[in-house]
């Protein structure tokens, strides 16, 4: 059984998964223990997951889960859904971020990882910086704190922005943070992969931004009623 799992989220992306399983695929013979992948599949209308899956066989241990709902901007609902189901440690991530197998390798193997910290690798643009910082969501993280947590906020879904942030405010409170800057996580632009993000998506955060503010006037109360949508595993 897998030490770490990475969990993936997948929204119409059938290019960047490809690109993704090449790289996992690397892991083998470099990682003593590879990771397993949780790959969820936010309902997506055109291309799902499990299609590429079957088509281009994962040499590291993957599991497919698919919401069978297309909620907009359903990030925290997702991410609920792949950390519900890890095990022990949990790497999030989205499918347009690239760890290579010498990355990932320093990551989960080269330091003991300590259940009361939280570790944050440095994130740039692959393979050149053609839009500025990259600010995509990348750590590794242990089970233990997600519950304690509560898990993503689910109160978010439906717009755009601010889920991610919550749940990691409320991380550094109980996990000390430990920044990797040795380990790059390199994220992909549309301008290398078409299908890399979803930049076509109306991304207003004004009603993320009022609901954020109540819940820190409230002192961020812990989210409740976890996975409001209907989902399967698929693979």
């Amino acid at each position: 059984m897998s030490k770490v799992e990475m969990v993936y989220l997948y929204y119409d992306n059938p290019q960047m998964l490809r690109l993704q399983i090449d790289y996992w695929n690397s892991y083998i013979g470099v990682l003593s223990r590879p990771p397993g992948v949780i790959l969820i599949d936010d309902g997506s209308p055109h291309t799902q997951a499990v299609d590429i899956v079957k088509a281009i066989p994962c040499k590291i241990p993957i599991r497919v889960f698919r919401i069978t709902q297309d909620i907009p901007w359903n990030f925290t609902g997702a991410r609920n859904l792949g950390c519900f189901h890890a095990r022990y440690w949990i790497y999030m991530s989205d499918i347009d971020t690239i760890l290579t197998e010498g990355d990932a390798k320093k990551l989960f193997e080269e330091i003991p990882l300590d259940k009361n910290c939280h570790y944050k690798p440095k994130t740039v643009w692959f393979p050149d910086q053609p839009f500025g910082y990259p600010g995509n969501v990348n750590f590794l993280y242990h089970k233990k704190a997600y519950l304690n947590i509560g898990g993503y906020d689910e109160d978010y879904a439906g717009n755009y922005g601010r889920g991610d942030t919550d749940f990691m405010n409320q991380l550094e409170k109980i996990s000390r943070k430990v920044v990797r800057d040795d380990v790059l996580v390199r994220v992909v632009s549309p301008i290398t992969v078409s299908d890399a993000c979803t930049m076509g998506k109306e991304r207003d955060k004004a009603k993320n931004i009022e609901l954020y503010r109540k819940k820190e006037a409230a002192g961020f109360p812990k989210p409740v009623n976890p996975l409001r949508f209907s989902w399967k595993r698929v693979f």
